[in-house]
């Protein structure tokens, strides 16, 4: 029986290599000759791999927020409404909500599987038919076993996603060969080559844009592809995101959270 590509549709998937997840099941990796994308045959082990939301092996969590506030700053501050609202997709905890709040900027908070500590009374709502200028997906797209029917989600309230996961090395590592397949958290079960991700752009009527490695842009914008790769990385966004102030939303946030509170009481 074929198997289509997620991405590209081809019938040219073919069994690219096996690994171990979670240290006890033997799982296919499947590949695409066409365009290069390598998911996992279905992940039938997801909710055993999200009993922990965020992994224990995620120690980079706090230093990656941080630098991303940073980017995703000078990101909107180039090319998008500061004025506008912003949604951040599988937001975890709510950190970075948090931190572009604190910096001006009207982020709200989404996850379906984690908690919200940092961004409490900030959370999306689908009943609010909210439409946003432009969604953050940090390291999300690596974690949907069907990325198009969840980009689809995404689109119905903005045509902007800034977005953040590792391409595939242009000589493609086995499993065991490269940390980001994350076989020791189970979490990881589709990877992409930079024209998978050209291929996902072109089905959803969007431009692409990429720093190369890293963070990509889907957007109904058309602009300099050269501005975004020099502006989205972090030694440019350090230099330029403290020459951009905003006022705080902080004060304005403790506000809205006390009367709140006292609503109910």
């Amino acid at each position: 029986m074929p198997v289509f590509c997620k991405i590209c549709s081809a019938e040219s998937v073919e069994l690219f290599a096996r690994g171990v997840v979670l240290g006890r099941y033997d799982v296919r990796f499947n590949r695409c000759a066409a365009c290069g994308f390598v998911c996992t045959e279905e992940p039938y082990w997801l909710e055993e791999a999200y009993a922990d939301a965020i992994t224990g092996s995620d120690i980079g969590l706090v230093s990656r927020n941080l630098a991303m506030a940073k980017i995703a700053r000078v990101i909107i501050s180039s090319f998008f409404a500061t004025n506008g609202q912003f949604l951040d997709y599988a937001a975890g905890y709510g950190l970075f909500v948090r931190l572009m709040r604190d910096q001006g900027v009207d982020f709200y908070w989404y996850d379906k599987h984690c908690t919200n500590i940092f961004a409490r009374q900030f959370e999306f709502s689908e009943n609010d038919g909210a439409k946003y200028e432009m969604i953050t997906a940090f390291e999300v797209m690596e974690h949907l076993d069907d990325p198009m029917a969840e980009l689809d989600l995404m689109l119905k309230t903005t045509r902007n996603i800034l977005f953040s996961t590792e391409l595939l090395p242009k000589h493609v590592p086995k499993p065991a060969e490269w940390w980001y397949y994350g076989l020791e958290h189970g979490q990881h079960v589709s990877f992409y080559t930079k024209k998978s991700l050209e291929v996902i752009a072109s089905r959803l009527g969007l431009n692409f844009y990429s720093n190369g490695k890293s963070l990509h842009l889907f957007s109904e914008k058309k602009i300099s592809a050269t501005l975004f790769f020099l502006l989205a990385r972090s030694k440019a966004a350090s230099i330029l995101a403290p020459l951009l102030p905003r006022k705080t939303l902080l004060f304005a946030d403790v506000t809205k959270i006390s009367q709140k509170g006292l609503q109910l009481l």
